[in-house]
């Protein structure tokens, strides 16, 4: 399979944004045109989701989550863009694998100890520390 790729130029990018920008993506080790190319298709995931009744939580500097969170929203779930990602020891493997879909570019993700450690990254894409309580 040959991917095409487009060469383009973008202007009028303010500096402070394209800046963070290129540095998050030195970060990950990731080229601008990889981060961008990534960028836009997870704004366009979220403009046109391809997965009909997943809900996305995205933006949250904490957030705890527990077993009634989980039920109380009943629905499928995709968090991204969560700093520090706390699922709390009452969630179990039922429960998680019902309404948790995937985990996305979550900075910290902190799982209960009884969670098998594979599974746990498994659900996460891109995220930097994943750990379990102990």
């Amino acid at each position: 399979m040959v991917i095409m790729m487009t060469d383009v130029t973008i202007r009028g990018i303010r500096d402070e944004v394209y800046n963070e920008f290129s540095a998050e993506a030195r970060k990950q080790n990731k080229s601008i045109g990889d981060f961008t190319t990534e960028a836009m298709r997870s704004y366009l995931e979220r403009l046109h989701p391809t997965e009909k009744g997943i809900r996305y939580i995205s933006g949250a500097q904490e957030l705890r989550v527990s077993r009634q969170d989980l039920e109380d929203f009943n629905q499928p779930i995709i968090f991204r863009v969560v700093e520090h990602l706390i699922f709390e020891d009452d969630v179990d493997l039922d429960t998680f694998e019902k309404y948790i879909v995937r985990l996305e570019v979550c900075e910290r993700v902190e799982f209960p100890k009884h969670f098998p450690k594979l599974y746990t990254y498994e659900k996460c894409e891109h995220c930097e520390q994943i750990t379990r309580r102990e």
